[in-house]
């Protein structure tokens, strides 16, 4: 039995991990794919929003050639981090539900072999977002050429993409894919993007669009996707958007099955939480965006490093650590 077993070996899982360690707890973290996997999974081009300095864990400092890092550069950051500090990460492993009570919990999880239990004293989750996007709900969404998770621009070269979506992701993706080659269209339901899009973005965009470049179709709402395209409803009425692929980005929800599973009380879409990160059932923790229901935007990694080390603390005095 360990003292914390911890969900998710992203930069607030890791977190977590690095504080338990340094206060004397005994701790396992669960990955189901590799370590920094949310990292991992972000589009290969990317740059964060975030100086080095703001996203860094356990005082590990983050050289980037830039203000800000890359994808790459913070990926590699993160398992250095998790190798350097000696972490008990499981990777592959997949968490499926929580059982028992304070002091005595059972985390069941899978991985290549099947599915095997874990003791811990207490258990926080720290599953993040990036997991589960958001869906549209139409007929078609499932068909092979509608993605909701994007990587590169090269498959789409010379293609025609409808991207989905009027904030920062769709933008972004928006403009990579018009300079890999494709033939771009940006769907959005509002009368333009929304005003929170980055402010070295938005200009690019709109130049983009002015010139023809990418076409912007607003007020459009999705009713269906076919193998050929969009059926669109709009102001004038229905229309039909010719697309070869599309690319859906409307955001991401906290990645809560566990929570909810664990049948901890809710208030609205997210989990009651204590000013400590725990959960109406005692002994359970939800920490970072994985405890903000579709609320991700006003949790990032710079303060879900705060969530652990509170976390951690409380954790810490009950064990008399």
């Amino acid at each position: 039995m360990v003292d914390v077993l911890i969900v998710g070996a992203g930069p607030v899982g890791l977190a977590a991990g690095i504080e338990a360690k340094r206060r004397g707890l005994s701790h396992l973290i669960l990955e189901r794919g590799t370590v920094a996997e949310t990292i991992y999974r972000f589009p290969r081009q990317m740059v964060f929003f975030s100086e080095s300095r703001n996203i860094e864990i356990g005082g590990h400092p983050l050289v980037s050639h830039g203000p800000k890092p890359t994808r790459l550069e913070a990926l590699r950051y993160y398992q250095q981090v998790a190798e350097r500090e000696g972490l008990r990460v499981l990777p592959y492993t997949e968490a499926l539900r929580v059982e028992g009570e304070e002091g005595a919990f059972r985390v069941w999880a899978r991985d290549r072999k099947g599915e095997k239990a874990f003791a811990a004293r207490y258990v926080v989750l720290a599953t993040g977002y990036f997991g589960n996007p958001n869906r549209l709900g139409v007929p078609g969404e499932e068909l092979p050429h509608v993605l909701h998770r994007y990587e590169e621009a090269f498959p789409f070269f010379g293609q025609r993409v409808a991207v989905v979506g009027g904030s920062n992701s769709a933008v972004e993706v928006a403009l990579d894919l018009y300079r890999g080659g494709a033939r771009v269209a940006l769907v959005h339901r509002g009368k333009w993007v929304r005003p929170s899009v980055k402010y070295w973005l938005l200009p690019d965009f709109e130049n983009r669009v002015k010139e023809g470049s990418i076409k912007a179709v607003m007020e459009a709402r999705v009713k269906a996707i076919t193998p050929a395209g969009l059926v669109l409803e709009r102001p004038q009425g229905e229309e039909f958007l010719e697309a070869d692929f599309v690319l859906v980005q409307i955001g991401y929800r906290a990645e809560d099955h566990l929570l909810r599973r664990a049948g901890v009380r809710y208030e609205g879409e997210k989990p009651w939480l204590s000013p400590e990160w725990e959960t109406s059932r005692k002994g359970l923790f939800a920490i970072g965006s994985s405890a903000f229901g579709p609320d991700t935007r006003t949790v990032f990694i710079e303060n879900g490093r705060e969530h652990a080390r509170v976390a951690i603390a409380a954790i810490a005095r009950r064990l008399g650590s």
